[in-house]
């Protein structure tokens, strides 16, 4: 693999990380990094797993919200806790891969990456 220079490990993180821009930011920043650095493999890939990783957090969350209006999904919010603590820790060790300049995979989400 080449030599990863500052401003790509810089944006492979902010992909990862995008979910404390709070908002649809966690969406907007890596689909907006992915769609500037499009020559780029190391930050499309990083790119390109933040944000299918986000969007499934994003649809379950909405399935669960949707489940909590007819009651029985307010047994799945521990669920959803756990989902949203697992993207957390992902997207850290995920970080930590950028900072020493390696790819990093999301756990079960492979198949909807390839696709996209």
């Amino acid at each position: 693999m080449e030599q990863v220079s500052g401003e790509q490990k810089i944006l492979a993180i902010v992909a990862h990380t995008a979910y404390f821009l709070g908002g649809i930011g966690f969406i907007v920043a890596p689909l907006i990094i992915m769609m500037l650095k499009k020559d780029d493999p190391f930050v499309q890939h990083h790119s390109k797993q933040a944000l299918v990783a986000h969007l499934v957090l994003l649809i379950v969350s909405l399935v669960v919200s949707l489940l909590c209006t007819i009651f029985i999904g307010i047994l799945l919010i521990p669920v959803l806790i756990v989902l949203w603590l697992v993207l957390i820790i992902t997207s850290l060790i995920a970080t930590v891969a950028c900072l020493n300049g390696n790819l990093y995979h999301y756990p079960l989400i492979q198949k909807l990456v390839a696709r996209f």
